[in-house]
């Protein structure tokens, strides 16, 4: 079951990261008005995993139990290809510009555990951490729906236990940020915001919300264009005044899971126009878009260089601009003939 009007959010969600991590300082996204949007835009990470275990749950929810084994081919052949292809992207280019790997660093990446690591979970591929983050959902995923989702009988235990590990996260993510210097000791900082097992939480949130879609997906459709602004506004409010807490392990599941509930069941005005064909094809290429944007915008800041660039603005719409274009051909002519052509070993 696949819901297009949840695509497009992918493509706001990867261009805010992108704004974050290399635009936050320039035009129009510095200006006083909207600055504090863009400068906790890494949320998006936030949202694309409880959107993950969302879809999941829409996609398998009706196949339960699952093969493990299909299941996890079928992913790795989404995600993997273009992952090992910004991996390599990035050595080529430092090994150009006489930048040193650390093997271990790199044997991490190429099975996606470097967030496991805390010293390695930036290594390379920055952005490549989270889908480290994803791999242990990919994993956890079959035996989730399988042993807890399939079985009517273990749902009540399932809603309470997610909970639970909601709270417990929450508890300990802030009991860190608060207990010791994690901003000036590196590896620690790196253990608190990206180590995989702090972001379970985020992901079960996502599946129950699913989970919870398709039991009132029926007579839950109506016009919900006002409730999904109102959401949205909250969204806004909450992160102008955070009011002291931090929401990048997980603590706004609590507003994107009902934004995914309204979003999908949605029949107003919004649905009409995130269901366009081009806006559509902008959240396909999100992922793209997410994946290559330190090896796109590392080899633009030299190709700008050559171009004659000198002014920040510059180089930022350059980059992003090649990005769209380099994540659409990449989308058209190699995710997709390497998803089909990895699936045929999985047929066969």
């Amino acid at each position: 079951m696949r819901i297009d009007q949840l695509t497009f959010l992918r493509f706001i969600a990867a261009i805010a990261i992108v704004v974050y991590h290399y635009g936050a300082t320039i035009a129009p996204f510095h200006f006083t008005a909207i600055s504090f949007l863009f400068k906790q835009a890494n949320l998006g990470v936030s949202f694309f995993y409880v959107l993950s275990g969302f879809v999941m749950m829409l996609a398998y929810m009706h196949k339960a139990p699952i093969n493990a084994k299909l299941f996890l081919w079928n992913r790795l052949a989404r995600i993997y290809p273009i992952y090992i292809l910004a991996l390599l992207a990035v050595c080529v280019f430092f090994f150009f510009v006489h930048v040193p790997i650390n093997c271990k660093d790199f044997i991490l990446s190429l099975f996606c555990l470097q967030a496991w690591v805390p010293s390695a979970a930036l290594s390379i591929n920055k952005p490549g951490w989270s889908i480290s983050v994803e791999a242990l959902f990919y994993i956890l995923f079959p035996f989730i729906l399988n042993r807890f989702y399939a079985l009517k009988t273990q749902i009540p235990y399932t809603v309470m236990g997610i909970i639970i590990i909601f709270f417990l996260s929450q508890l300990g993510f802030h009991y860190f940020l608060h207990a010791y210097p994690i901003h000036t000791h590196q590896e620690l900082h790196h253990f608190v915001y990206y180590f995989p097992l702090w972001h379970v939480n985020e992901f079960l949130i996502g599946t129950l919300c699913g989970w919870f879609f398709l039991q009132q997906k029926k007579q839950a459709a109506k016009n919900y264009d006002l409730s999904i602004l109102f959401l949205f506004a909250l969204l806004v409010v909450l992160l102008k005044y955070p009011l002291g807490m931090n929401y990048h392990n997980g603590l706004l599941a609590v507003l994107f899971a009902p934004l995914l509930l309204f979003m999908s069941a949605n029949t107003g005005i919004i649905t009409s126009i995130l269901t366009k064909r081009p806006l559509i094809f902008l959240g396909e290429i999100s992922y793209g878009i997410y994946v290559l944007q330190y090896p796109i915008f590392i080899m633009g800041n030299k190709l700008g260089k050559w171009i004659g660039f000198n002014a920040a603005p510059q180089f930022f719409y350059f980059n992003l601009l090649l990005l769209i274009g380099v994540a659409s051909l990449s989308y058209l002519y190699f995710e997709k003939p390497m998803r089909k052509y990895l699936l045929k070993f999985i047929k066969a």
